[in-house]
């Protein structure tokens, strides 16, 4: 029984590594960073010839335009973010797990900018951390990291309760064990108590 329970606990750890280290540099770069501040330089701009049919809706030539550029990692345009800029160009900010792609619709010039504003690593990471299941309109990509996600919450709790269970029933208990299980429960029983 102990040698499945061992082979439980290290698979289960081994699962969850990936995810525990996301989690880990997103928390700290959130404690260290003084905003969260996105990007606002293009890492690249191209143009693309784009005319849209006449008498369309702002809603309409999003759609077209998302339909066409077929951006990797974005999702349709929502009706709340449509907008013009100070120029009165329509401009589309197609959000994605890497940053943002601006397209702004040209009609008079019959074209459209397309700039590609990526997130730094730590942006990166602490979106992909915001990841869940919840999100049903995400690309595919993203909704598997989602059930990885939650799949790993669960392998992580079958690596704390294996863990305990190996503690317990290993031979040699030390003092500072007992010391950090007792400094666990009392810190974690302070924080509820607190928040309630």
């Amino acid at each position: 029984m102990r040698n499945l329970i061992v082979k439980l606990h290290i698979y289960a750890g081994l699962l969850t590594f990936t995810q525990l280290m996301i989690f880990g540099v997103a928390g700290l770069v959130a404690t260290v960073q003084s905003g969260a501040e996105r990007p606002k330089d293009p890492h690249t701009i191209r143009h693309q010839s784009f005319r849209p049919p006449p008498g369309a809706s702002d809603r309409q030539v999003a759609d077209i335009v998302y339909r066409e550029l077929k951006l990797p990692l974005t999702r349709p345009m929502p009706t709340f973010a449509i907008k013009r800029n100070a120029s009165n160009d329509l401009q589309l900010d197609f959000y994605n797990i890497n940053g943002i792609y601006r397209v702004v619709v040209l009609e008079r010039d019959g074209m459209l900018s397309i700039e590609e504003i990526r997130n730094s690593l730590p942006l990166f990471l602490g979106d992909l951390h915001a990841t869940t299941t919840g999100d049903t309109e995400a690309p595919r990509l993203m909704r598997i990291w989602g059930i990885y996600n939650e799949v790993a919450m669960w392998f992580l709790l079958a690596f704390v309760v294996s863990g305990m269970y190996l503690w317990l029933s290993a031979q040699a208990r030390t003092w500072w064990a007992w010391g950090s299980l007792a400094a666990g429960v009392f810190c974690f029983a302070a924080l509820w108590m607190s928040f309630r």
